[in-house]
């Protein structure tokens, strides 16, 4: 700790500002022409600079990422070792993540509780992301990215065993909605920690081992469904979150914590501002984001619903879901590789296409096979899509925006994430459990044509 505050002293010593006028000046007054280098935003994540109201950002030299005591060796291979622990502690997060996601609407389902309900109850998740949005920007900047994570890892643990005991659909949708609020903490954290510890030359490395530890833990978690009964499975959940903390507490390099009374202010652009802008410059951001929401929310959400009333036993539901999740990771790599060759829209209509066909196929084809094969198809198609959405805005937006911009697509992916799955309980107890599958479809159809019309303002 008294190394850390030594790093803290030295960064501050000769740090530098913006006056009420936007001109950067040093400690002294003396002004410099340097520019507020643009990649800082890159280096600490844009999960932890951006911000509803507004944002700091702390100055690009003194960022954790200059400190070498807290940078990752030069070479993808001694930086991944570097960040080892951070990893493994993020893939035993996500695996209790992935495992708590599933018994959440069995157990909603258990206690007697509608669809519909138990739809709304996960709907909270995505409340709370963009509730977290608000809240965790500032926690982050006073405490630092490990406390974050350890209070929240903590906190996680703490709401898994109290959903267990949870009886009123009132207590689970209160703790849904904490729970996304801490795991909003938690992505921010390991992003930012992750941004500002890389250097370039190893991010892409960094960051495709990062995507395939999340599909690889959430699918291997599904696995644990069959082990224990009741309120004991929440537990392991709980058990998952709290070892978390042990890989990461143990680790070096802990990233510097900037102190919020040393930091650039830069004003930030309003949300409408932000839309507005998206929307003139990519027309697919809106609905491309928003229908994405609605169809990776309903898997998550409503998927062990129509498994659980279509007769499949705990350990067929843990072994189709642990499938169908481990297959998303497969498409990832070669549609990044054939996105940056094709237009992103042309690749989102196709893919949309696609899943909207897989997605009729199972409401019509009632045999389980069929629903098997054709799912695992549809996850790892449709699970791409929401990434070249967002590699397409990004494209298109310039990099004084970008930080904004990415906010916002955070915060329409969390609607559709909330609002997704009541729509589609509502089918559901309209024509029974098949018609997950037809508002799947439906969205899908609107996300092609969504992608058609984009490409038209091209």
């Amino acid at each position: 700790m008294r190394h850390l505050d030594d790093e803290q002293a030295n960064a501050g010593a000769d740090h530098r500002y913006r006056d009420a006028e936007g001109v950067q000046k040093d400690i002294g007054g003396t002004r410099t022409d340097e520019e507020h280098d643009s990649s800082a935003v890159g280096r600490t994540g844009p999960l932890n600079e951006a911000a509803l109201l507004g944002r700091k950002t702390p100055p690009w030299p003194h960022s954790a990422a200059a400190h070498p005591g807290h940078q990752a060796p030069a070479g993808g291979r001694r930086t991944v070792q570097s960040l080892a622990g951070l990893l493994c502690g993020y893939a035993l997060l996500i695996a209790g993540n992935g495992l708590f996601q599933t018994l959440i609407p069995l157990r909603v389902i258990e206690s007697g509780s509608s669809t519909f309900i138990a739809a709304l109850i996960q709907s909270g998740y995505y409340a709370g992301f963009v509730l977290g949005a608000v809240i965790n920007r500032g926690l982050i900047d006073r405490i630092g990215q490990h406390r974050t994570f350890v209070a929240f890892s903590a906190a996680a643990s703490i709401l898994a065993l109290g959903f267990g005991a949870a009886q009123s659909p009132w207590t689970f949708g209160a703790v849904r909605l904490l729970t996304g609020v801490a795991f909003m903490g938690l992505y921010t954290s390991v992003e930012s920690w992750l941004n500002g510890t890389v250097d370039n030359e190893s991010r892409g490395q960094v960051f495709g081992l990062y995507a395939a530890i999340n599909y690889l833990a959430v699918g291997s978690a599904q696995f644990l469904l069959n082990v224990g009964t009741g309120s004991a499975r929440f537990s392991i959940a709980a058990a998952l979150f709290a070892s978390a903390v042990l890989p990461v507490t143990l680790m070096e390099g802990w990233p510097v914590k900037v102190n919020d009374s040393n930091l650039d202010y830069i004003p930030a652009r309003t949300l409408q501002e932000s839309l507005r802008e998206m929307m003139v410059a990519a027309p697919l951001a809106v609905p491309g984001c928003i229908l994405a929401g609605f169809l990776y929310s309903d898997f998550y959400s409503l998927m062990p619903v129509y498994l659980d009333r279509s007769g499949f036993s705990t350990d067929q539901l843990a072994m189709f879901m642990g499938i169908s999740l481990m297959g998303a990771l497969l498409p990832q790599f070669p549609m990044g590789r054939l996105s940056d060759r094709v237009d992103r829209r042309r690749i989102v209509c196709f893919t949309a296409w696609t899943s909207a066909a897989l997605s009729l196929a199972m409401f019509c084809i009632h045999i389980r096979i069929v629903t098997w094969c054709a799912t695992v198809v549809y996850v790892a198609v449709t699970f791409t899509q929401y990434g070249l959405i967002v590699s397409h805005v990004q494209d298109r937006t310039e990099s004084h925006l970008r930080v904004g911009v990415s906010a916002m697509l955070i915060i329409l992916f969390s609607l559709g994430g909330m609002v997704g799955p009541t729509l589609a309980s509502g089918l559901m107890t309209l024509i029974g459990p098949r018609g997950l599958f037809l508002f799947n479809g439906l969205s899908c159809v609107l996300l092609a044509l969504s992608a058609r019309r984009a490409l038209r303002w091209a």
